[in-house]
């Protein structure tokens, strides 16, 4: 974990920088562009979590992962449904057709684990996100953004040390923070599309 962290901390840096991150942050998004947010993570975690499905039937180091009570995808179909947006409507934006590419082509099981991390990292400052759209926008579905609640840091720091006890190879350790490399890549095209849209 502590690879991936360092690995990515230039992407990671990059896509926080975005003006759509600043407008979430702030509590001041518009509502069309909170709904293409929604939209195009619903898109990506639908397809991640189907791919994690298969992973761990084919690696079962990963079942001490947890994963599926930290999925998203029925969290985000909540959200959208209480904004009033049709799944059907959903169409992907470049950055989101692209991550699904990379999700979809990932290598192996412990490249699609690098995907899994970015997202499962970003729960941690998303909480804050949940709390400033609630006061400065009035916002009411935030289940996406705060999944946990106050169980949050007592997750991520089980799926920290879950992952370290892993034996990765480093073979697989490299595929890892590459993987996470490019979501962060992807992430930060996306933020651009919406915040422009």
């Amino acid at each position: 974990m502590a690879r991936l962290k360092a690995g990515t901390a230039a992407q990671h840096a990059e896509a926080e920088s975005k003006p759509l991150e600043a407008a979430l942050v702030s509590g001041s998004v518009g509502l069309h562009q909170y709904k293409q947010y929604l939209g195009q993570r619903w898109l990506i975690h639908r397809e991640l979590e189907a791919a994690t499905d298969q992973a761990l039937k084919k690696d079962t180091r990963l079942g001490s992962l947890s994963l599926p009570s930290l999925y998203q995808t029925g969290n985000l179909e909540g959200d959208l449904a209480h904004l009033g947006v049709s799944l059907k409507s959903i169409q992907p934006m470049a950055g989101t057709a692209q991550l699904m590419n990379e999700i979809r082509h990932a290598p192996t099981p412990a490249a699609l684990m690098g995907i899994y991390y970015v997202f499962e990292g970003s729960k941690n400052g998303a909480r804050y996100i949940a709390k400033a759209l609630a006061k400065q926008a009035g916002i009411t579905a935030l289940k996406y953004l705060d999944p946990h609640g106050e169980a949050q840091r007592g997750l991520w720091m089980k799926f920290k040390a879950d992952m370290d006890a892993i034996p990765w190879t480093p073979a697989e350790q490299d595929s890892m923070v590459r993987a996470a490399q490019a979501t962060f890549t992807s992430i930060s095209m996306l933020d651009d599309e919406i915040h422009a849209g």
